[in-house]
């Protein structure tokens, strides 16, 4: 099984994703069977993802049934017009984890603790997968009365929909190959929380990323005289443009230092980056990415 894509995201985690590919000899018996019976407990935008990801031709574990929270409705009610046969949408929460083996936990983070201490589990076939990115193993075992070893964490991209990108995994003990089955797409293994935490924080950039994205499309409109259509397809397709010479390298660890070099000497992107670094801008994003990891530790808010 591939545990990596060979996708943008993987080159920024660099040296880290090579410390965690599971040998598999040191995987643990799966505690389900292999027709799995699926339950998301929340259904926002990750868990309709995750979903479609899992309903996918490419997913390697047979899905025996799919079920939803209703909420949201919008999200809920597309899923089962896509996949009827498969999908059931119910109402309560109770329900869905008597009826599943496997529940994605994605309730926002100030709900988590309240709503997963309000269901029931069995420890000899309930594996709980959580989506929340600020409870712990610990907190998710206490507070589900679950062994640690059926508890893990899991953090995302939409894009999991598509099996594109790396999904960031962990749990107490090394997963087996049902366990990573059943991800869509390609897992990097975290065998710590800290090593989560870390790797996370590139996923919490898609927010500045989007808004950079934005800033040079309102750019164009108002300096280049652009249509707000014209202006976005321009930016978007030059930002694929750029990704696709660090995707083509297969992984060189050092292919970012070598794109940053090989700008034309006294260019205008040579110059672009040294003006956004004299403006403080690689400093603030370095603060923004540090506040993130407090806040994922407890230390703060996350404000800065």
């Amino acid at each position: 099984m591939m545990l990596f894509h060979n996708a943008f995201f993987l080159l920024l985690l660099g040296k880290l994703s090579s410390c965690f590919i599971i040998p598999s000899g040191g995987r643990r018996p799966s505690p389900w069977s292999l027709n799995v019976k699926v339950g998301f407990v929340g259904f926002g935008t990750i868990a309709s993802s995750i979903a479609h990801g899992l309903l996918d031709e490419r997913t390697k574990v047979p899905i025996e049934s799919l079920i939803v929270s209703e909420r949201s409705l919008s999200k809920s009610t597309a899923l089962k017009k896509k996949f009827p046969d498969l999908v059931k949408v119910y109402q309560d929460n109770k329900m869905i984890v008597k009826d599943s083996d496997v529940i994605f936990f994605c309730v926002l983070p100030q709900q988590a603790q309240k709503v997963l201490q309000g269901l029931t589990f069995d420890d000899s076939r309930h594996q709980v997968i959580s989506l929340v990115s600020t409870a712990t193993l610990e907190e998710l075992a206490r507070d589900s009365k679950l062994p640690s070893s059926n508890v893990a964490r899991l953090i995302c991209l939409p894009a999991i929909a598509n099996h594109f990108g790396v999904a960031l995994y962990c749990s107490s003990q090394p997963p087996n190959d049902n366990d990573l089955d059943l991800i869509p797409g390609n897992v990097l293994y975290c065998k710590t929380e800290d090593q989560l935490n870390a790797s996370m924080i590139t996923t919490c950039t898609m927010g500045p990323f989007y808004g950079l994205l934005r800033q040079q499309r309102d750019w164009l409109m108002h300096r280049g005289g652009l249509s707000q259509k014209d202006a976005s397809g321009l930016v978007v397709q030059q930002h694929i443009a750029m990704l696709q010479d660090a995707l083509k390298t297969g992984g060189d660890e050092k292919i970012l230092d070598d794109l940053i070099e090989e700008q034309t000497p006294g260019g205008l992107n040579e110059q672009s980056l040294a003006n956004w670094q004299q403006l403080g801008g690689l400093d603030s994003y370095s603060q923004i990415l540090d506040a993130v990891l407090a806040r994922l530790k407890g230390e703060s808010d996350g404000s800065i």
